[in-house]
C-alpha cells in the first residue's frame, strides 16, 4: 500500500521553507538519493513561489496550500493542491536556454526547472481547486541524504578595497532568503564597489530567485565596468548553473582564493 503523508501551510513565501523540509523527509524516507531529494525540494519550492507570487498574488495569506507526498514502489509523488484562480503552468512558455545570455530576463526560470528536475509533471483543475503533481522515480540503488541549513542572517561581506568586495552567502538562497544576499550586494554597487566576489562555498540550496538576484547584480555590475565572480559552487549548484547556461555567463572559480588569485594576476 502506498504511503501518504500530508501538510498544508499558509499561502506565505516565509512559510515554503516549511514544506521544503517537508518533502525532503518524506523524498528521504521514500529511498531517494542526494541528487534527487535536492531536485524535489527545488521542484516544491519553485511551485509554491509561483502559487504564492502568481496565483495568489501576495494578497491571501489566509489561504492555505496543501502538499501531500505519496511513496510507490517505483515512485516518489508530490502532490500540490490550492484554491487560487485557475492556472496551468505547463501552459506557460519557458525560457529559453539557448538565448544569449546577457539579453535573457531574470524571470520565468521556475516552471522550466521544475519540468528539467522532475520525471512527470501534470496540472489538473478539479473542484475549484489546482492540483499540481510531481514525479522523481525511484532508483533501484537507494541511499537516504541528509539535509541541513542555517539560520537566515545577514550576508557577510568584506571589503578587499573601493572598488573590491568578497560576499559569502550561506544555507539557502530561495524565495525567503534571497533578499539578504539582494540586500548585500545593493549595497556594494550603491557605494561604488562593482567587483564583486560571491563565494558560495556555504550555499547547499539555490532556487530561481536565487539567481535572479546573482544576474541582476551582475548586470548592474557590468553597466558600471565591473563583474560578479563565483566559486566555491557545490555540485549541484554547478548542476543548476549549467542547466540555464549561467556557467558560460559568470566566471566561475574553484574556491575564493583561485578567484582572488585570478584577480591578482591580472593587476
Amino acid at each position: 500500500m502506498a504511503e501518504t503523508s500530508h501538510l498544508a501551510i499558509p499561502a506565505r513565501l516565509e512559510d515554503i521553507r516549511q514544506a521544503c523540509d517537508f518533502v525532503v523527509e518524506a523524498a528521504e524516507q521514500a529511498g531517494l538519493g542526494e541528487r534527487a531529494v535536492y531536485h524535489c525540494q527545488m521542484a516544491v519550492d519553485e511551485a509554491l513561489t509561483n502559487i504564492i507570487e502568481h496565483g495568489f498574488a501576495y494578497s491571501d495569506d489566509s489561504s492555505q496550500i496543501e502538499i501531500a507526498c505519496r511513496t510507490e514502489p517505483d515512485r516518489f509523488i508530490v502532490a500540490i493542491a490550492d484554491s487560487s484562480p485557475a492556472f496551468n503552468p505547463l501552459l506557460h512558455e519557458s525560457p529559453d536556454p539557448s538565448e544569449p545570455l546577457d539579453s535573457r530576463e531574470p524571470g520565468g526560470w521556475g516552471i522550466y526547472f521544475i519540468r528539467k528536475l522532475m520525471d512527470e509533471v501534470t496540472y489538473e483543475r478539479a473542484g475549484g481547486r489546482n492540483l499540481l503533481t510531481l514525479v522523481k522515480l525511484i532508483a533501484t540503488a537507494r541511499h537516504a541524504a541528509a539535509s541541513g541549513g542555517g539560520e537566515d542572517a545577514p550576508v557577510p561581506v568584506r571589503v578587499l578595497d573601493a572598488q573590491t568586495a568578497v560576499i559569502s552567502p550561506a544555507g539557502r538562497l530561495d524565495s525567503n532568503t534571497s533578499i539578504y544576499l539582494e540586500h548585500a550586494l545593493d549595497a556594494q554597487l550603491a557605494s561604488g564597489r562593482t567587483q564583486l566576489y560571491v563565494d558560495l562555498t556555504a550555499v547547499e540550496y539555490i532556487a530561481s530567485n536565487g539567481l535572479k538576484v546573482l544576474i541582476a547584480a551582475w548586470r548592474r555590475a557590468r553597466e558600471n565596468g565591473g563583474d560578479v565572480v563565483l566559486s566555491g559552487l557545490q555540485p549541484r549548484l554547478v548542476e543548476i548553473f549549467a542547466m540555464v547556461g549561467f556557467d558560460m555567463l559568470f566566471q566561475v572559480f574553484p574556491d575564493l582564493d583561485a578567484a582572488l588569485a585570478a584577480r591578482q594576476a591580472r593587476r
